[in-house]
């Protein structure tokens, strides 16, 4: 059986992340990118669980730090992702009109302006939020689509500083619809099947597949509880949480000169919750 594809989500920012909001003068409570970025990962990573596959996510799902490119890139490239996506929203307007959906790649592959284009195409027709953008289809150096080692696209789901995006980028219905588009461009991209009910026969060593907490050997079984710290995730699997012990279990998953940071212990935390964290 081969292995399962695994799907990076990045769910751009943090949410205190200076500047990343919306322009008052439009939205008077300047809803931060993060909280729009994150509602849609959120939502990508619900519809991704009916299908065979692992989604991994890269940032912090509290938005309570802003993890550094540095460390989501390391993250995805240490799970061995197929694809990576990050979720942004744009900003440049500065209050006037226009704006829409544009996508970013990093790669001289020629298969890769050709997979933003899909991105794109996926997205936009269930949002309809085209815009007005010379180049909807981007090639640039942003980090974390240039550092990764497998396929990766970022896109920007509309302007926050516009006067015709932002009421479009802050309705559930946007956030709804863009999610599907991703989902609709990863199981085109990835040939995903539905996920099968039932526990399944793996191979010695393969990967668990999203929301199945049946331990794999050589890694610990997937956290699916609510949101919480690394300690209290390893602590309600039954398993060692002393700083320790997640030093041994850090140098296994390639987490080097480890102190406990805040990154650091994200970048475990989404390993664990994608049921992709090494045994020491």
């Amino acid at each position: 059986m081969s292995k399962r594809p695994i799907i990076a989500l990045d769910a751009g920012h943090g949410l205190h992340t200076l500047g990343k909001r919306c322009l008052k003068a439009i939205d008077l409570a300047e809803t931060r990118e993060w909280w729009l970025n994150d509602r849609i990962a959120d939502r990508v990573q619900e519809l991704m669980a009916s299908f065979d596959c692992t989604v991994i996510r890269v940032d912090d799902t509290t938005g309570a730090r802003d993890i550094s490119l540095t460390s989501r890139v390391k993250t995805a490239n240490a799970a061995a992702a197929d694809i990576y996506i990050s979720i942004h929203h744009n900003a440049g307007i500065k209050g006037g009109t226009g704006g829409g959906t544009v996508v970013y790649y990093c790669s001289s592959a020629a298969v890769r302006p050709l997979q933003a284009q899909r991105l794109y195409n996926a997205v936009t027709a269930r949002t309809g939020l085209f815009g007005n953008r010379y180049n909807k289809i981007n090639y640039h150096g942003y980090y974390v689509i240039r550092k990764t080692t497998m396929p990766a696209l970022l896109i920007e789901n509309g302007f926050m500083d516009s006067k015709t995006d932002t009421p479009i980028i802050l309705s559930a219905t946007h956030a709804e619809r863009t999610a599907q588009g991703i989902v609709d461009f990863l199981t085109a991209e990835l040939h995903l099947k539905a996920a099968q009910e039932g526990p399944q026969q793996l191979q010695t060593g393969e990967l668990i597949a999203a929301g199945n907490n049946q331990p794999v050997s050589g890694y610990y079984p997937a956290y699916t509880g609510p949101k919480t710290t690394l300690s209290a995730a390893m602590t309600a699997l039954g398993l060692d949480a002393s700083y320790a012990h997640r030093k041994l279990i850090a140098k296994a998953n390639n987490i080097s000169a480890y102190v406990g940071t805040a990154a650091q212990n994200t970048q475990m935390y989404n390993l664990l919750a994608a049921g992709l964290l090494k045994k020491e």
